[in-house]
């Protein structure tokens, strides 16, 4: 997932949405590295995106990088 958002925000030309993505997903890091569980971090990720109105954005990153998970997986 964090590989789909930072190309996100770098390939973006919006300087708000690449803020707003950053925002969404800066505490990621250090709940991996606190041993949280996925689905912990990813509750906090989707509070704070629908904090933010990006609800569908974060929906459909969560999407492309499942369908890589289950395409790499095969």
């Amino acid at each position: 997932m964090l590989a789909v958002v930072l190309i996100e925000i770098r390939a973006t030309e919006n300087l708000q949405m690449a803020q707003i993505l950053a925002d969404v997903f800066h505490n990621v890091p250090a709940g991996i590295s606190s041993g949280f569980y996925a689905e912990a971090i990813e509750a906090e990720v989707i509070a704070r995106a629908a904090r933010l109105d990006c609800q569908r954005q974060i929906a459909a990153m969560f999407d492309a990088a499942t369908r890589k998970s289950v395409k790499q997986g095969d």
